[in-house]
């Protein structure tokens, strides 16, 4: 071995050790989309299934598999339990519910494949290659997946009597990450260009990622601006994303507190404490806030708009909003700079106005892209593919640039009224939130949070937005639960009331 050769084994080593210091989850973990709570499947799956029963959430039809899967979680009754809730979501009339159970059915099968079942092995491998390709999460959650399709593919191939345990699973993946890197720097080995540290033939190269002294995560989005144009285009290019170019720019980091905000939201929007608890695990999982888009989907007036820039605010993300209902080109991609309209991608544009590596982009009425009419909503949703993409999201090429920028850190929180006009392989890359409607129940919380809001819309004193036990109890007679619309016409009747009966002097 030349010492080249052993400085670029000693470097891919360090890459390895880097990636490792956070483990990824394992794949079974990811494709179950949850912790596994124990080491041995059957265990697991008797834990989650007794959670699931006592909390109603198995279809009825499928119930009797799941209490005995319960009382025996053998590799029979985990497959006979997994094929009545496919049979179940194939039944189901409503797409939402038919979403929920076949993610049960899915989790399932992810046990029946470590019991032993090659066509639940076989199941296990089809979705682990899928959500690898999409790794929407992270390259390590990518590498695991990868692995995790190897692993069950053997699986199915030896048979239930070949274990596997985690451990080797890690040591393989480790194995895998090791020999990538080693390639990479192969085909990297040639004189070196430059003197930056921003060339991976560097020897100070340290990748796009580096530490604040805080201890908060930067990255470098935009190397520099494209030269491609004119003098006075290449300028208006540096005023737009000047902040941004040649530097490593912050992430926000995750909360350590998230249960602090967790019920302060909650507090807010009760009827959404699921989408909120969801929202805050997933974009919370690693040192930055970050993960998949999320589609936030239920009736008109359920409060997911407000729900989803909440989040985004508790989290301490700026918000850039995006109505795709009036959106009837491929502007969110932005413009070229040869028009005199020339503007950077939607999240490009947020990333040079916040100086942030991961901020928020709500996109509105996502299934009403291009109007209802204009049948051109494919343009947006052409451009969201690739941004949804890690792989083309880290390279994106921005027309007003005339560059590549890492656009991977974005979230994308976006909010429907349903999933029809959505194209499947788009929320194959997003994870789909319901949003229900609010019931009486929740009067007391909603009432005082919407009065608040339209005495601040009205100019009124915050003292006038409290509602005394007469006008609660006019709410209470006129709104029996359904859209917030609604109630806050009723609390604009009620505060408008005040004005009518109030004494003339």
């Amino acid at each position: 071995m030349t010492d080249d050769d052993a400085a670029r084994r000693w470097r891919a080593d360090a890459i390895t050790r880097d990636a490792f210091q956070e483990p990824a989850r394992t794949a079974e973990e990811i494709l179950s989309e949850a912790t596994l709570f124990a080491d041995d499947a059957g265990q697991d799956l008797a834990l989650l299934l007794g959670i699931l029963l006592s909390e109603g959430l198995i279809p009825s039809r499928a119930r009797p598999a799941a209490e005995r899967a319960n009382r025996d979680p053998s590799v029979g009754n985990a497959v006979a339990l997994a094929v009545a809730l496919e049979r179940a979501a194939a039944a189901a009339r409503d797409p939402h519910e038919a979403v929920r159970v076949q993610g049960l059915a899915d989790r399932v099968r992810v046990s029946a494949a470590l019991l032993g079942d090659a066509v639940s092995c076989l199941h296990a491998e089809h979705r682990a290659g899928r959500l690898a390709r999409a790794s929407w999460d992270s390259p390590d959650h990518a590498r695991a997946l990868y692995i995790g399709q190897v692993e069950f593919a053997l699986r199915a191939e030896r048979g239930p009597r070949i274990s596997h345990p985690r451990a080797k699973v890690r040591a393989l993946a480790a194995e895998e990450s090791r020999a990538a890197a080693a390639l990479v720097l192969r085909s990297l080995a040639s004189p070196v260009r430059d003197d930056t540290g921003m060339d991976p033939r560097d020897e100070d190269y340290e990748g796009p990622w580096a530490d604040d002294a805080d201890g908060r995560e930067r990255r470098t989005v935009l190397a520099g601006i494209g030269q491609q144009s004119t003098g006075s285009a290449v300028k208006e290019a540096k005023a737009m994303l000047g902040r941004i170019a040649g530097r490593a720019i912050p992430l926000v980091a995750s909360p350590a507190d998230l249960l602090a905000i967790e019920a302060e939201l909650v507090a807010e929007a009760p009827h959404l404490a699921a989408l909120i608890r969801e929202a805050l695990r997933v974009l919370t999982r690693r040192r930055s806030v970050g993960g998949p888009p999320l589609v936030a989907v239920g009736p008109p007036g359920s409060g997911k708009s407000r729900a989803m820039r909440r989040v985004a605010e508790a989290l301490g993300l700026p918000v850039t909003a995006f109505n795709a209902d009036a959106s009837t080109d491929s502007s969110f991609c932005g413009t070229p700079r040869r028009w005199s309209s020339a503007e950077p991608a939607v999240p490009t544009a947020a990333m040079a106005a916040s100086g942030l590596a991961n901020p928020a982009i709500l996109v509105d009425e996502l299934d009403k892209a291009g109007g209802a009419t204009h049948g051109v909503g494919g343009q947006l949703y052409d451009g969201l593919h690739g941004l949804w993409s890690p792989e083309t999201s880290a390279r994106w090429r921005d027309p007003v640039a005339q560059a590549d920028v890492d656009l991977s850190c974005v979230l994308y929180l976006c909010t429907a009224n349903g999933l029809a006009g959505i194209p499947r392989s788009l929320l194959d890359r997003a994870r789909v939130l319901q949003a229900p409607l609010p019931g009486p129940e929740h009067l007391a919380a909603l009432a005082p949070r919407v009065a608040a809001e339209v005495a601040a819309r009205l100019g009124l004193h915050p003292a006038e937005a409290i509602l005394d036990r007469d006008e609660a109890a006019v709410l209470e007679r006129h709104w029996a639960g359904g859209s917030l619309r609604r109630l806050q016409r009723l609390v604009e009747t009620v505060l408008a009331a005040r004005d009518a009966l109030a004494p003339r002097h």
